[in-house]
């Protein structure tokens, strides 16, 4: 069996994608009065007849909802939950919110897909949270070979689903991870280097406007609505459907190492060859990481996953030098992507967060990038203790041609078209599993560790201003990171489809392109 592994995100069980079981108030535990009095928002959704998809803090059914959140600092106590089913309860919610006034004081509205994001967009205290957790269904469509993805599925039961007709959609590599929330901020996958990032892959959006208008975003119809919708995260509308470019369900050729941390060097170098590869290599793919958690190891770890999406074991790449060298675990396997993804994940019930940055590929950058995470391994032993956190920095290649495969499958706005030199994606993470007080200080020390990374990037002019949405804590700002023209041309798709900024002013959680400056 495969060894649970800190993979690709700062990222609650797994809804099944058949069993999207309606809320009723015998199911749900639901109180049989009304606990909305004095309560607009979620009195209005009552009213317009949604009682049985609301959970109210009096419902049996509502703590354990709360607990589903994957992160402790993002299970927050709305004043009620709504669970729609289908994208015309979408629409009566989001037209009956809209319209529920927003008085004089102080209510808005969170989305949660998967609850992976920890940035503050997928649950709310004032106001009304919009759980799409039993949107969870997968559809294929053997005449179009096209997936229809439900925004509240998970990718292991998205895989599971497609590989029962053989075939697959460039998706999360953690099993847990929402479609929601990964789409619309890119979403970095085994496939990217080759087929480049999974939104690249999705053909079109089926979305409710803020006023409840449906609409279908594709290259033909509302086309800026579509490229906009491909790293835009929650700005312009609520998307309830991806239908994605489906390719053949192979199974993977996956090798994960975990190694002494005297060998980190090593694995700096093969990261950074690998953002050398051109695209004749598109099939390999590969994730580094130095990590500390007392539980797996009382020293700081060097690690990697090598995966061939076509199943091969006998490429020849720099992977070589890592498989030469001692391992304190090793895995080298065929396996289905469903399995893989299972097997993905950590940190869930903890309080966690992350920071991330895009650097020019320069071993010296990935060195120091190592040393840093040292130093925040070293500074949270001594702080909070060894037994009360853990860390992980990735490093992950980005190379230049990447940007090219956007636009060549229909243009997304994450400007990396014109990227110019190879790279490498670096994200942070660190969980604390002891208390609030903590987390506090463990998330000002990463932020200093963050700002030391990008200043050393700086004075070896290797700051690339790309800033990976998925991966960027709360207090960056990876829409203004796309560039100047794509934040005016995302901010004109946000002005022609929601003119009275329902997502800007009312959804205020994530990254608002009117707040970017």
């Amino acid at each position: 069996m495969l060894a649970r592994c800190f993979v690709a995100s700062l990222v609650a069980p797994v809804v099944s994608a058949a069993n999207a079981i309606p809320v009723s108030r015998e199911l749900a535990g639901q109180s049989l009065v009304s606990s909305n009095a004095g309560n607009p928002p979620c009195a209005a959704l009552e009213a317009a007849g949604l009682r049985d998809r609301l959970l109210v803090p009096t419902d049996a059914a509502y703590e354990p909802q709360i607990n589903t959140w994957w992160a402790a600092n993002t299970r927050l106590r709305p004043w009620c939950l709504v669970l729609p089913q289908t994208v015309d309860e979408v629409s009566l919610i989001l037209k009956t919110l809209s319209n529920a006034g927003e008085g004089a004081g102080d209510w808005h509205i969170a989305i949660r897909s998967g609850s992976h994001s920890t940035t503050g967009g997928n649950n709310i205290v004032n106001g009304v949270a919009i759980d799409l957790s039993h949107m969870n269904s997968t559809e294929y469509d053997e005449a179009s070979s096209l997936a229809r993805v439900y925004t509240g599925a998970r990718w292991e039961s998205v895989y599971s689903h497609l590989a029962g007709v053989n075939r697959s959609v460039v998706g999360g590599r953690d099993g847990t991870v929402g479609v929601g929330g990964f789409l619309l901020g890119g979403g970095y996958s085994f496939y990217s280097p080759k087929l480049g990032f999974g939104c690249d892959s999705v053909v079109n959006y089926e979305v409710v406007l803020g006023n409840g208008t449906i609409v279908q975003a594709n290259e033909s119809a509302h086309s800026d609505l579509y490229r906009a919708l491909k790293g835009g995260h929650s700005n312009f509308g609520l998307v309830t459907r991806f239908d994605m470019a489906t390719i053949p369900a192979r199974n993977l050729w996956y090798e994960l190492r975990y190694l002494a941390n005297n060998y980190s060097s090593v694995v700096a170098d093969v990261a950074a060859d690998f953002a050398n590869h051109d695209e004749s290599l598109g099939d390999n793919a590969l994730v580094t990481w130095v990590s500390f958690n007392s539980t797996i190891s009382p020293v700081t770890t060097a690690s990697t996953i090598y995966v061939n999406v076509e199943g091969n074991p006998h490429v020849e790449t720099s992977y070589d030098a890592i498989r030469r060298l001692p391992s304190l675990l090793s895995e080298s396997v065929s396996l289905p992507l469903t399995q893989a993804a299972a097997a993905s994940g950590s940190g869930e019930g903890t309080w966690s967060t992350g920071s991330s940055g895009t650097y020019k590929n320069n071993p010296a950058i990935l060195r120091n990038t190592i040393r840093v995470h040292e130093d925040l391994a070293r500074n949270l032993t001594s702080a909070i203790g060894v037994d009360s956190f853990s860390t992980f920095f990735f490093m992950q290649p980005l190379p230049s041609y990447m940007g090219s495969i956007g636009k060549q499958r229909g243009g997304n706005v994450l400007g990396l078209d014109s990227l110019r030199d190879n790279a490498i994606i670096w994200t942070a993470g660190v969980s604390v599993s002891s208390n609030e007080a903590d987390f506090a200080l463990a998330r000002a020390l990463l932020q200093e560790a963050s700002a030391q990374i990008q200043a050393f990037a700086a004075s070896e002019d290797g700051v690339v201003d790309f800033i990976y949405l998925n991966y960027a804590g709360a207090e960056q700002d990876p829409l203004g990171s796309y560039g100047a023209e794509q934040v005016e041309f995302m901010r004109d798709v946000a002005a022609r489809y929601d003119p009275a900024g329902v997502f800007q002013r009312r959804v205020p959680g994530g990254f608002k392109i009117s707040r970017v400056v």
